[in-house]
Formats: structure tokens, sequence, C-alpha cells
């Protein structure tokens, strides 16, 4: 076998290599955009934002960013761009901590919008918005709609009380409504309002999902699978049921809980990610490749001479 067929075999499987390093999808490819408001609860609640992502056909890898949300009634409510701000530098940190080299999401705040982006050759996969401070927030994909950048939805009413900061925390506590209100917006529609008093968060979210219309379906299921870690301090097991909506064609969702007894996760799940071919895993089968071509070439030849 000559240099020069080598060189051949050699380049055509490198150009197959380079194939799939430029199908790495660029910075910026998945955004989520999350306007902010003021809690309209009395006293100090939580917020959180769990992102997760992956490079190629690698693992998941996730962060979570948690902070504290000061209330109505305290010295000094947090205002909606602090909470921006105070959000996006948590998250931040997480991802900074917990994937320091392979950081395949990025946090960025304005005002009171927080974007959460991919990193270049990394991809989002699926977010989950934890809030207990009865906030007004609204969700858009920096100008994309959600059927068509392939992003469903997955609504979760929970109970306040229900939330562990450490495990055990809820022990005991009475879990209910208190009555108010759970609202839903997408785009300029007429908002839809469940009235929640007297009602535990199944009979809200099978309401709610009628309410939304053919889109949205009422599942026992989660969206996802769960994440919990230990350290992270707001977890949430799965309750049992969820709102999930799929081929939304909408830019904008926004969600408004105005009870004091409920919280709300709101879940993204990024279904129809290119994933990028991980080089460094594939590797061991490109040289495989390589090898059984040329060996493979070679037995021929020399089937070939003795004929």
């Amino acid at each position: 076998m000559t240099i020069k067929k080598i060189s051949s075999i050699t380049f055509l499987m490198t150009l197959v290599s380079a194939t799939s390093v430029i199908q790495a999808s660029p910075a910026n490819t998945q955004q989520l955009e999350l306007q902010t408001s003021e809690s309209k609860r009395t006293g100090e609640t939580a917020l959180s934002y769990l992102v997760s992502w992956r490079k190629g056909e690698s693992r998941l890898y996730n962060a979570n960013g948690l902070t504290f949300i000061s209330g109505t009634e305290m010295a000094a409510p947090t205002s909606s761009s602090e909470v921006a701000y105070k959000l996006t530098k948590a998250l931040n940190g997480a991802i900074d901590h917990d994937s320091p080299h392979l950081r395949g999401a990025i946090a960025t705040n304005k005002q009171s919008t927080l974007s959460v982006s991919n990193r270049d050759g990394f991809d989002l996969a699926r977010i989950t918005v934890r809030d207990y401070s009865n906030q007004e927030l609204e969700y858009s994909l920096a100008g994309k709609s959600f059927n068509a950048a392939k992003v469903d939805i997955a609504i979760d009413v929970v109970y306040s009380a229900a939330v562990e900061y450490i495990r055990g925390f809820s022990t005991g506590i009475k879990q209910e409504a208190a009555g108010g209100f759970i609202g839903v917006t997408i785009d300029s529609n007429t908002p839809i309002k469940i009235m929640t008093k007297g009602k535990t968060s199944e009979q809200i979210e099978k309401e709610l999902a009628a309410a939304i219309g053919a889109k949205a379906h009422f599942s026992s299921s989660p969206i996802f699978p769960n994440f919990e870690q230990i350290r992270s301090k707001n977890y949430k097991s799965f309750d049992g049921g969820e709102v999930q909506i799929s081929d939304l064609k909408a830019r904008r969702i926004m969600i408004d809980v105005n009870d004091s007894g409920l919280g709300v996760l709101t879940k993204f799940d990024f279904t129809n990610v290119e994933k990028p071919v991980d080089m460094a895993s594939n590797l061991p089968y490109i040289i495989a490749l390589l090898l059984a071509s040329i060996f493979g070439y070679l037995f021929f030849t020399a089937r070939k001479k003795k004929v």
C-alpha cells in the first residue's frame, strides 16, 4: 500500500471528523429569557434556577442557582431588577463551581431580564425555575416561538410548605392553598385565571390544563426526570402531577401565582437539540475504522496479487 493511498484514507477520515466538529452548536443557539418582578409574599422566600446542558452526546451537566427574595413587609423588599441580578450571580456561581471545565451555560441580566444561553459547542437541554415568592414571571425564547424552537413546557403547582431548604424542614407543616389565584397569559391572549381556595394542587393543575386548551394536558409523569441535589437547598420531589404544554405557537408565556400557600415549578424541555458529535468519546471508533480500512485494503491487495 503506497503512502499516497494511506494518506488519502487518512484525509477522508479527518474530513469526517472535521464535519462532526462543524456541527457543534454555536453560542446562543438556545436561549431562555426570564422577566422577573417583585414578590407578593410578606416575608423571605426562595427562587432558584436549575439549568442542564450537554456537550455532544455526553451526559447531562447540571447547575442550580438559589437566591432569597425579600417580601413586601420586610425592611428592603427586593426589586425586580435585584431579583434578576441576584439570580444571575447565584446561577453563574453554581455553574463555575459544579462544572469548572465544562461551563456549557451562561447567565446574563439587564435590568429585570435574566437570560440563560448555551456556550459555544454546548446545548441547553432542560431548565427548571422554582418560584415560591409569588412573582409574576414571563418567559420567552429571544424572539422564537416555543413550537419553532422545539421547546416543551410544564407547569407544576406545588405547596410552599413542601419546599425543603434542609431535609426534614417541612415535616409537620400543613400543606394547602391559602386562597387566591394562579394566572397564565400566553402572548397577548386573555389571561387565564384559576381560583385556588379549597383546592388541591392536582385540582388546580387539571383546571389549568383544561383552560389552556388542546396544547395542554395534565400528566402524572414529569416532563423529564426530577433532579435533586442534597446541598442545593431547594429541591422538590415530584408531587404526582403537572400541566404539560407541547407545540405551543406562542413567543411568550407569563405565570402569575397569587396564593401564599402555593409556589410553581416551570420547566422547559429542549426536545430537538441537535447534539454535536463528541470527538473525545468517538475517537476510538474513528481510529478503529481507519485501521480496518487500511488492513482491509492490504488484505484484498494481497489476494489480488496471488490470483
